[in-house]
């Protein structure tokens, strides 16, 4: 078992939604004394798009591994105001499989995205926060998976044994990003020089047939 943090200063979110578990908790402690997270995170624009693009990369190579397609992967600009460097995935519809094909390709973002901190020295406990708050829409999408494929309601009680706890979720996608972690970096940088890339871009980058 390990520790998580409930977060009471919920993210933007629904009314109805935003005290669900897949927002309030984190394995980092909450961050109270900045604004905000951009704030906590303090990138320069050229870390924030390159942050941004490893964490979508780590869902697309995941995604494309176990057989599935994207159409393409855009990194919007920073606005200069209060927008960042956004990243986001184009999946081609319809796709189907395995239950953990998805849960793995949804924890893979934020998994990538720490792991990336952590190589680069850029790593801090506010960052590593900043990361999984930033990922509750993944999180939301684990939980719709969890309980359509089986019923039950995706867990945060650091069970890394149980395959419904989120902790064995994150532990499996960490194991599934070791043997393509090169193909991740591969692409989060190409996305981040080339702010849109397609999906035969993508699949000729990382290896995978399309």
């Amino acid at each position: 078992m390990s520790r998580w943090f409930a977060n009471p200063d919920a993210i933007t979110a629904p009314d109805d939604v935003e005290w669900a578990p897949w927002v309030r908790y984190t394995r980092m402690p909450p961050v109270y004394d900045a604004p905000g997270t951009k704030e906590v995170a303090a990138y320069t624009p050229e870390e924030q798009a390159l942050n941004s693009s490893v964490h979508e990369s780590g869902h697309a190579v995941l995604y494309m591994a176990a057989g599935h397609r994207i159409n393409s992967i855009t990194l919007d600009p920073a606005d200069g105001l209060q927008r960042e460097a956004q990243a986001s995935i184009d999946y081609e519809p319809g796709a189907t499989g395995p239950w953990l094909d998805f849960v793995l390709k949804d924890a893979a973002g934020e998994r990538a995205e720490t792991r990336w901190l952590h190589e680069t020295g850029r790593w801090t406990p506010g960052r590593a926060w900043v990361a999984e708050r930033h990922a509750w829409h993944d999180r939301k999408h684990a939980d719709e998976v969890v309980r359509t494929c089986h019923g039950r309601e995706l867990t945060f009680n650091g069970d890394h044994g149980d395959w419904g706890d989120y902790a064995w979720i994150m532990d499996r996608a960490d194991e599934a990003l070791d043997p393509v972690w090169e193909q991740v970096l591969a692409l989060a940088h190409y996305v981040a020089e080339h702010r849109r890339v397609t999906g035969e871009e993508a699949a000729r980058i990382t290896g995978f047939a399309r």
